[in-house]
Formats: C-alpha cells, structure tokens, sequence
C-alpha cells in the first residue's frame, strides 16, 4: 500500500497537466460564471474515463490508442486557434463566440478529446492492479484542482493584459498540440 499513494500522485499530476494547459484559455474567455459548468465537465470526464478504462481492458486498449495519439493534441490545437480568433473580435461577435465555446456541447467534446488517453491510462493501471476507484478520484482531484488554478491564471491575465495574453494563451496550446502530434 505504501507504493500506491506515490503512484497515483504522478498519475494523477501527469493527467491534470492537460486541464491546466486547457483551462486559462477558458479562463480567458469564459465569465466567471461559467467556471462551474467548465468543472463539472471537467470532474465528468476526468472521474468516468479512467474508471471506465480499468474495466474495460486491453482489447479497446488497441482501437483507442489509434485516436488518442492525434484526438488530444487536435482539441488543444483547435482551442488555441478559437482562442486567437476571439482576441480578433470585438463587442458582441466576441462574447457570442467565447459562449459557443464554452457552451455544454462544446465542451463535452474537448473533455472528450483531453480524456482520450485518460481512458489508455486506466486500462494500463487497472491492468497493473491499482484500484480503480482510487485512481479515478485521485485523476478527478487534481484535474478539477489544476483546472480551476488555471481558470483564475486566464482570467487574471486577460484581465491585467488584455488581448496579449489571451493570444500568448492561444499560441501556447497550439504549441503543445503541434507537439503531442509529433
């Protein structure tokens, strides 16, 4: 037992870093009422994906790893981009663009796309023993953690530097999606 509390720390850090590259995009655009639709998404997927992929095995394991290799890395690569498209805008095209995008739909398919190798992950620790419970809540804790500091980064960003910072942010995941690809 002692060895299980360490690993599912590193896992559960390794997983949440995709939310906090994510979440000051969000943050940017995204009023601050919106913050818990964004989590509650967020915890959704983060929670459900692992525990489904320790059940599952290794047979999905196969087709997945098929998709989850360029699904992360294009969500994060389309967030950039819409990201920069909404620094373009002004007055109402803007906060009905940054609504779109942080709408329901929205963003069920980029915690989807995040989640892709989320679900590689259990299936490789549900395989390797640990409980799948605890690996959920622990990926769930700090997804959900890290994505809230990153909100607040965004939105105190954009707040103290306007425009260059929503387009830093937007570059930055484009960036990391460019090199999850290769």
């Amino acid at each position: 037992m002692s060895g299980l509390l360490p690993q599912l720390i590193l896992v559960g850090v390794a997983i949440a870093a995709n939310n906090l590259a994510v979440s000051p995009a969000l943050g940017a655009m995204a009023p601050k009422a919106v913050w818990p639709r964004i989590l509650m998404v967020f915890a959704l997927f983060e929670f459900g994906v692992p525990l489904a992929g320790a059940w599952l095995g290794r047979h999905l394991a196969g087709m997945v790893a098929d998709h989850a290799a360029w699904l992360g890395p294009a969500c994060l690569i389309g967030l950039g981009a819409a990201t920069i498209a909404i620094t373009r805008r002004d007055g109402p095209d803007r906060d009905r663009l940054a609504r779109s995008l942080t709408g329901w739909g929205a963003l069920m398919a980029l915690a989807a796309g995040l989640s892709a190798d989320n679900l590689l992950v259990g299936v490789s620790m549900g395989l390797s023993g640990l409980p799948p419970l605890a690996l959920a809540g622990t990926i769930v804790a700090f997804s959900v953690s890290f994505a809230w500091v990153g909100l607040a980064a965004g939105r105190t960003a954009t707040r103290n530097w306007g425009r260059a910072a929503a387009i830093g942010s937007g570059l930055i995941l484009m960036g990391l999606g460019i090199a999850g690809l290769t």
